[in-house]
């Protein structure tokens, strides 16, 4: 009995270690593109990568950020760029505001994304936030408490939201519809969790 009950606890562990885990990769691969547009913002890496090209005139700080096939392009803007970018003043704000600009549009071509206009400086969001935090300390436990705690949260909402409307779905037309309703969206959220588990990432910057 003693070893049964310790077999038991075990495989609970293996199983939430299990859990844990498939967590942390459901939201490292789902994830809407348009939500990564923090590299559209003045304080992104790019834009910020692209301010130190100039400042430093070394144009490999900004030019590991998009591919081959913008390198050429990315290069002619620097040096257009960096000209007046040299004479100070209102004309350095224009050059700088103009390169950050382009090497943000030609990231986002490299990713195959659309680019839309740089964005004004805003704070990052949480998930972001963290993920960042993390690099810079190489502590990844805050991002995988993040992580779980969100998916966990959200996925139980919508399988007790089908859960308990189960239960009166016989009683009439309107409530049978609302289960159907906490069913749809329990099973796609589920479905999609799972889809992107399989896709892996949507993007990302190629250098061919």
């Amino acid at each position: 009995m003693k070893t049964l009950k310790t077999c038991k606890v075990g495989l609970l562990f293996q199983v939430k270690r299990f859990f844990r885990y498939s967590v942390i990769m459901v939201f490292l691969l789902l994830w809407n593109p348009n939500l990564l547009a923090h590299c559209d913002r003045e304080n992104g890496p790019v834009a910020i990568a692209a301010k130190e090209a100039l400042k430093t005139e070394n144009i490999d700080r900004i030019l590991i950020w998009v591919g081959e096939e913008e390198e050429q392009e990315l290069r002619e803007k620097f040096q257009q760029s960096l000209q007046v970018f040299k004479e100070g003043g209102g004309a350095a704000e224009l050059a700088e505001k103009y390169f950050m600009e382009t090497a943000v549009r030609l990231h986002r071509a490299a990713e195959g994304m659309p680019f839309e206009g740089l964005k004004p400086a805003s704070p990052n969001p949480p998930d972001i936030e963290a993920a960042e935090k993390a690099l810079e300390t190489g502590n990844f436990e805050p991002v995988k408490n993040l992580l779980c705690s969100a998916l966990e949260e959200e996925s139980s909402k919508w399988f007790e939201k089908a859960r308990t409307s189960a239960e009166n779905k016989e009683k009439s037309v309107a409530e049978g519809r609302e289960w159907v309703n906490n069913y749809v969206k329990y099973i796609v959220y589920i479905h999609k969790l799972y889809q992107a588990i399989q896709a892996g990432p949507p993007h990302g910057v190629d250098a061919h």
